[in-house]
C-alpha cells in the first residue's frame, strides 16, 4: 500500500511513495500522462528519457477523498480534482541518506492557449516581478540538512519570489554551503568542489540534449539533489569518478536500493504543461534558464576554488 509522501521540496498534493521508498506515486493530469506515454512511443523524444525520473507505468483511475478528514479517516490522500490517474516514477531520493535538494523553476512563461485569462495575468505578473521573465530561472525551494540534527532546513517558495537577480548567487551558494569552522551545515571545499563540477557537467548535458527540441515545457523545474552525509558523499564520488562526473544514469551503481550511494543526481521534472511543439523552433525560456544555472554553478565553484 502506497503512503503519503514526507518528502517536502518536491512533493505535490496527493504524492505518495511505496513502502520501500523506491518509487513514486504521483497524481497527474491527462497533458502530463500523455507526455510521459509518448517518452516510451516517440523516438524524437528518446534524447530526453536518461534526464527525468524513469517512469514506469500508470495505476488505474482513483476515487478522490472529498477533503483531507476523509482522507485520514481511510489512510489515503487528499487528490486535486482532474488527477484521477496517477503516473508511477522512481524516487530520486531514494539514493541518498540526506538528500539536499533544490527545485529550480525554468523558463520565462508559465501559461499556455489553455490557462484562463484571469491567470495568465497573475502568471506574467509573477514572472515580471521575480527573477524568472530575464534568467529564466526561479528559486522555487530548497532543503540542507544540518549534519548535527540530521534533519533538514528548508527554504521555503517565498524566498525565491522576493531576490532579485543579483541576488541569485547568494541563493545559490546558500544550497551549496561548505563547511567551515563549527558550521553544522554543508560539505568540505574538496567535496563540494567535485559535486558541484558534475552537477554543472549534468547540466550542460541537460542543455545538450534539449537545446533541438522543438517542445516547451511550461512550469517545468530542474532538480538538483547531493547527498549531506560527508562519508556517504566521498563514497559516491570515488564510485563515479573513474567515469566521467557528467549526467549519466547512476542506477548501474545502485542496484541495492537499500545502499545510499549517489553523490548527485539532476533531473528535469513537472510535465503538467509539456508538449511537442512542431515549426515553432526550440524552448528558449527553458534553455535561458539552463543557461543561467551554467553561469550560477561557475561562479559557485571559482568562489570555492579561490577563497
Amino acid at each position: 500500500m502506497a503512503q503519503p509522501s514526507n518528502f517536502k521540496v518536491i512533493g505535490h498534493a496527493g504524492m505518495r511513495t511505496t513502502p520501500d521508498g523506491s518509487l513514486i506515486i504521483k497524481p497527474a493530469f491527462p497533458a502530463e500522462l500523455e507526455f510521459y506515454q509518448s517518452l516510451i512511443k516517440d523516438p524524437y523524444l528518446a534524447p530526453l528519457r536518461p534526464i527525468i525520473p524513469k517512469f514506469l507505468g500508470t495505476l488505474p483511475p482513483e476515487i478522490p477523498a472529498a477533503s483531507e478528514d476523509e482522507a485520514a479517516k481511510w489512510g489515503s490522500v487528499l487528490i486535486p480534482p482532474g488527477r484521477t490517474q496517477s503516473l508511477i516514477l522512481e524516487n530520486l531520493c531514494n539514493a541518498f541518506s540526506k538528500p539536499n535538494t533544490l527545485d529550480v523553476k525554468l523558463g520565462t512563461v508559465f501559461h499556455d492557449d489553455m490557462t484562463d485569462s484571469n491567470k495568465v495575468l497573475r502568471m506574467q505578473k509573477t514572472s515580471r516581478e521575480t527573477t524568472s521573465l530575464r534568467t529564466g530561472v526561479r528559486l522555487t525551494e530548497f532543503q540542507v540538512y544540518d549534519n548535527a540534527t540530521s534533519k533538514p532546513l528548508c527554504t521555503p517558495k517565498s524566498y525565491g519570489k522576493a531576490i532579485k537577480e543579483s541576488e541569485l548567487a547568494h541563493g545559490l551558494a546558500q544550497f551549496f554551503p561548505v563547511h567551515h569552522g563549527s558550521s553544522t551545515i554543508g560539505l568540505p571545499r574538496h567535496t563540494l568542489v567535485p559535486i558541484l563540477r558534475g552537477i554543472r557537467d549534468s547540466i550542460a548535458r541537460i542543455r545538450e540534449v534539449y537545446s533541438p527540441l522543438e517542445i516547451r515545457v511550461i512550469g517545468g523545474s530542474l532538480l538538483i539533489m547531493y547527498e549531506a552525509d560527508w562519508n556517504l558523499a566521498e563514497e559516491g564520488l570515488r564510485r563515479v569518478q573513474p567515469r566521467s562526473l557528467g549526467n549519466h544514469d547512476h542506477s548501474d551503481h545502485c542496484r541495492d536500493r537499500s545502499q545510499r550511494c549517489l553523490p548527485y543526481t539532476v533531473k528535469l521534472v513537472d510535465f503538467a504543461h509539456a508538449r511537442v511543439c512542431p515549426g515553432l523552433g526550440p524552448d528558449e525560456g527553458v534553455l535561458l534558464g539552463l543557461n543561467t544555472m551554467l553561469k550560477l554553478l561557475d561562479g559557485r565553484i571559482a568562489e570555492l576554488e579561490d577563497p
